[in-house]
């Protein structure tokens, strides 16, 4: 039943009875549509479902919290496990350091190298320019 139709059968009752006799007759008729009211078994589903879930959740709490504890656990395998791999890497990185020491100085030798060539060019090219020079100079006297 409507809201509308709740209000006409109320002034209906008023006018053919007392208005206390139709605030009565409407007390007793149900405020929603029959199929819109919750039966004392939709409640005790409802109750059934959230007591599952329920359950469900402090499960998943109870397994997360297992869980969590095996893996704060770390064995001594575990520990040698990771000493191993760090003197690994540290073996690694002397290697490393050994390996870029000798590159610096093969680096620096090239260097030398490269410099003392440039300058033995540059020289003898100087050294070209004053022999044409002077012999400009001689071939002038």
């Amino acid at each position: 039943m409507t809201e509308q139709e709740r209000s006409r059968l109320y002034a209906w009752f008023c006018d053919h009875a007392d208005e206390p006799l139709a605030e009565y007759l409407m007390s007793c008729l149900a405020p929603a549509p029959l199929a819109d009211i919750a039966t004392k078994a939709d409640i005790g589903d409802l109750a059934a479902r959230i007591d599952a879930l329920a359950a469900q959740r402090e499960t998943d709490r109870t397994e997360l919290a297992a869980q969590r504890e095996a893996d704060r656990i770390v064995t001594k395998a575990d520990m040698r496990d990771l000493a191993a791999r760090i003197d690994a890497l540290a073996a690694q990185r002397e290697t490393d350091r050994i390996e870029a020491a000798a590159q610096r100085e093969a680096d620096v030798r090239t260097s030398r190298h490269r410099h003392y060539w440039a300058v033995g060019i540059m020289t003898t090219l100087f050294g070209a320019n004053m022999a044409v020079v002077l012999g400009s100079l001689l071939n002038a006297l």
